[in-house]
This record gives structure tokens, sequence and C-alpha cells, in this order.
């Protein structure tokens, strides 16, 4: 039960990106795969328990399982799932005319990726949940979904037997996929769930490299990885059982897709990017006004193109999963979800004539200026880069317009919450919200910083379109 818990997803999802994009090397399909499957199985506990059926390792099984089969039996029919398919998606194949040998500065890049990956996977596995949002949410909301099996009567529980009733609206404002991941990794048999965040943390890792790889050569996508794995903030939040570190991995890896559909206009990269994002919001609330600014963008990228359906595709799959929880607790559990952006923004919005208070700004400027004092040099780097790369941002222009707006609404909401809430202690929240976009900004470094000479097509001469090492 230990490895059916940890694979059975995995292989799910593995099935489902065959369905959505067939473009996808095995290495990066894979990763890929992880978070998606288990995005998807939760959504298909959530929807079971819905219906009035129990939490429970057979029942979700069951369900996934008549999903696989007949997702297999399409694949089939379409011939894109047998030996010969996926041997074209595995880069290794593609390697055996030219082959590149690794540098000493590769080596040492890997071998340095590799020391990071698992001296990450044993931290988090070897202390047990120990952060108290964790131990007092999400976690504890996971423990008491695997002995109750339903919802409401998890709710119904916390509010007769351990907690105050109004305790019981701030647990269930959140929305549950961690939470979920957790019951199914109970269920399985596996004594902590804490396993899922390290194998999260190598799959955005090994989507961020393969995403970089298509247009940068073999060290310098090395070397931005190991940036990203072992910037400290980020690094240190995927050992705890919170969760930051999956919202910014959905919305990071959504994003990344995003910018790729636009690159290479291959339809699968945008439903996949409709669906992380949506999966963003399974985890968290905060990735609506964000989304938001996305699709702005992605307006003003597809209608000079004639794509008039692209907004369309892109805003299906967000808004059908990021209403789910927000239905639910209010209809079901009869809990509104306080902690919303979007309510938070329109309350805002009503105050818009402080919108001139400068002096708000300024004191809003120093409280992240103070907040996010661990990324100070995320910052020194972007003006650096923008000033000596400044002719290179225009070929970039869209992957910098939604950096940009990642920033700008950051910026602005936290004006807002400080408009309706005052100066209130904020704590460490910026900064865990602001590594939601620390992928990106890095992917966008890297990018601009590539060598001129170096393009896809350059990349068939040099190691045949490898897409692994």
């Amino acid at each position: 039960m230990l490895i059916l818990g940890l694979l059975f997803p995995i292989v799910f999802g593995f099935v489902i990106s065959l369905l959505i994009s067939s473009e996808i090397a095995i290495p990066e399909r894979i990763a890929l795969a992880y978070g998606l499957g288990y995005g998807l199985l939760t959504l298909g506990m959530f929807l079971l328990n819905v219906l009035g059926i129990e939490f429970s390792l057979i029942n979700t099984t069951v369900l996934l399982s008549g999903i696989l089969v007949l997702s297999l039996v399409y694949l089939k029919r379409k011939s894109r799932f047998d030996y010969s398919s996926l041997r074209k998606l595995n880069p290794i194949q593609r390697k055996r005319s030219i082959r590149v040998p690794l540098s000493s500065f590769e080596i040492i890049m890997i071998v340095l990726l590799g020391f990071f990956a698992l001296s990450n996977a044993v931290i988090a596995v070897y202390w047990p949940v120990h952060c108290w949002d964790s131990i007092s949410t999400y976690d504890f909301r996971a423990r008491v979904f695997a002995e109750t099996k339903f919802i409401p009567e998890a709710a119904l529980r916390m509010g007769d037997s351990f907690f105050l009733p109004w305790y019981t609206g701030v647990v269930f404002q959140y929305p549950p996929m961690t939470s979920l991941v957790h019951t199914w990794l109970y269920l399985s048999g596996w004594g902590s769930p804490k396993i899922f965040y390290p194998l999260l943390f190598i799959s955005l890792a090994t989507i961020f490299y393969s995403s970089l790889r298509e247009y940068s050569p073999r060290y310098h996508s090395l070397l931005f990885t190991l940036i990203l794995i072992t910037f400290p903030f980020i690094y240190s939040q995927t050992t705890n059982a919170l969760t930051n570190f999956p919202f910014a991995f959905y919305f990071s890896v959504g994003t990344l897709y995003l910018y790729r559909w636009m690159l290479t206009q291959k339809r699968g990269f945008l439903a996949l990017s409709s669906l992380l994002l949506g999966l963003s919001s399974w985890v968290r609330q905060e990735s609506s006004v964000f989304f938001l600014g996305y699709l702005l963008i992605l307006v003003a990228y597809s209608i000079p193109r004639r794509q008039f359906f692209a907004p369309v595709l892109f805003s299906l799959a967000y808004f059908s999963i990021e209403s789910l929880w927000g239905i639910y607790t209010s209809n079901v559990l009869h809990i509104a979800l306080v902690g919303a952006a979007m309510p938070r923004l329109l309350t805002a919005l009503r105050r818009w004539h402080e919108i001139f208070d400068f002096m708000r700004w300024k004191g809003v400027a120093m409280l992240l200026w103070s907040k996010l004092a661990s990324f100070r040099m995320v910052f020194y780097l972007g003006i650096l880069v923008a000033m000596v790369y400044i002719d290179r941002i225009r070929r970039h222009r869209f992957l910098f317009l939604l950096v940009l707006s990642n920033l700008l609404l950051f910026g602005a909401g936290t004006y807002f919450l400080v408009t309706i809430h005052g100066w209130r202690p904020f704590a460490g929240a910026p900064a865990r919200l602001f590594m939601t976009f620390l992928p990106t900004i890095c992917y966008f470094v890297a990018l601009i910083t590539t060598e001129r000479s170096f393009v896809p097509e350059q990349r068939l001469a040099e190691d045949g379109r490898e897409k692994v090492l």
C-alpha cells in the first residue's frame, strides 16, 4: 500500500498529461505527472465525498482507475500510447547520433543538484510535521478526514469536540488540497505525509530545467536550476508541511507553461497552464488576482494574432477549479471564506480615493522592504540584469510582463490589505507569498542572459535536441 499510495497518482498524472500534450519528454513528463497526479487525485477524492462516498483507498483508486482505463483506450486509438510512440518521447533515444560529453563544470553542477535534492528529502522526511500552521490546520484536518471519512463530519467533530465553533470556520476556509494529499498518504499507510514535499521540490527543479533547456545551453540551465533550488528561503519552505511551497509549485509551473505556449503555440501547453494555475487555487486562495493579471496579458497577446479562443481555453479549467471550494463551504459547511482574495480586493476598491495617500504607499514600501529582506539580492540581481541586457528584454517582453504583473499586484495587494486591516503585523506572509514568483523571475533572468548565439535550431547540432543529461 505504501508504494501504491506514492506511485498511483504519478501513473495517473502521466496518462492525463499524455491526453493534454504529447510533446513533453519523459523526464519532464514524470515530474509534471507527480504534481498533476496528486492535484487531480485530491479533486477526485473531493468530488466523491460530495457524492456521499467516503474517503478510502479503494474508492479513490477505483474511480481513478476507471478514468485511467478510458484514457488509455483513447490514447491507443489515437496511436499515442504504444512502444514506438513512447520511444519518440524519450530524448535518450535521440542522443545516440551525437554525444556531447559533460564538462567539469556541468559535472559539479549535477553533483551539487543531487546533494541538495537528497539532503532536502532527508531533512523533510526525518522530522515529523512540526510547523504550527500545519499541526493546527492542514495536517490536523487531514487526520480528522482520515478518521471521519467525510468533510462535513470532520467539520462537525471539530466544532463539537475539539475547538470553539469559530475556530472550525478558520480551519475550513483554506482549500483542502494539501490536507487531502495527507489524507491519501495516511490511508495508504504512510506514517508521515512529508514525503510529498521534497518530491514536489525535485519535480519543480526538473520542469524548470527542461523548460530552460529548450532555449539555453546545458551549463546555463544547470546553473540557474542550482540557483533556484539552493535559494535559502525556498529550500527551507520545502521541508515544512505547509501550503506555501505547493502553491508556488503549481502557480510557477503554470506560468512556465503559459509562456512556453506563447513561444511554441502548442495548445497543450496552454491547457496545462490553465489546469496547473487552477490547482494552485485548490491549494491557496491568493491566485485569483494574479490569474486575472495573466488573463489581461494573454488577451493583449492573443488579439493581434487572432487567437480569440485562447483566453477562453485558458480560463476554463482555472475557474472550474477555483470556484469549487467556495461553493462547497458556503452551501454545505455554511462557512464564509473570509480569506478569499477577490472579496478583499472589492472591499479595498470601494476606498479607491485613498490610493493617493502617498505616505501610506511609502509605509507599504518600507514594510515590504523589511519583510522581504531575504529576497533583496533578487531585486539587486534583477535591476543589474535589466540594465546590462535591456536590449534583450523586448525578445521576452511577455514573460517580462508576467513577472511585472505579479510584482505590481503583489505590492498593490499589500497596500489594499493595509487599507482594510491597518498596520497590524504581517509576520512572514509577504515572504512566503513572494516565494511564488521566484521560479518565474529566475527563469526570466536565465533566458535574457542566455548567449545570443544559442537558439533552438542550434541545439539540434549541439546535442541531438537532448532534454536530459
